[in-house]
């Protein structure tokens, strides 16, 4: 597929049909890159927390034991009521 490159403002820019964005799964944002004199153009995906799993694992966060439900103070144990 060919696609002309226009001048918009200061920049260039080129127009990618709906079917093709489609097919590469582009929703919102792009990540760009080059290689070998090539522009890569590829799908971002939308899921922030991605990865957040592996990172607290290998941080040992996921570890914990103690929690903050077993402590304890005298505003919960005199003025606290359910």
């Amino acid at each position: 597929m060919k696609a002309k490159v226009r001048k918009i403002g200061n920049s260039f820019g080129i127009i990618i049909g709906k079917k093709l964005l489609e097919q590469a799964e582009v929703k919102e944002e792009v990540s760009l890159s080059i290689e070998d004199s090539k522009i890569i153009i590829e799908a971002v995906k939308s899921n922030p927390r991605a990865g957040w799993e592996e990172m607290l694992l290998k941080a040992k966060s996921l570890e914990d034991t103690e929690f903050l439900e077993d402590f304890e103070n005298e505003f919960d144990k005199t003025e606290w009521t359910w």
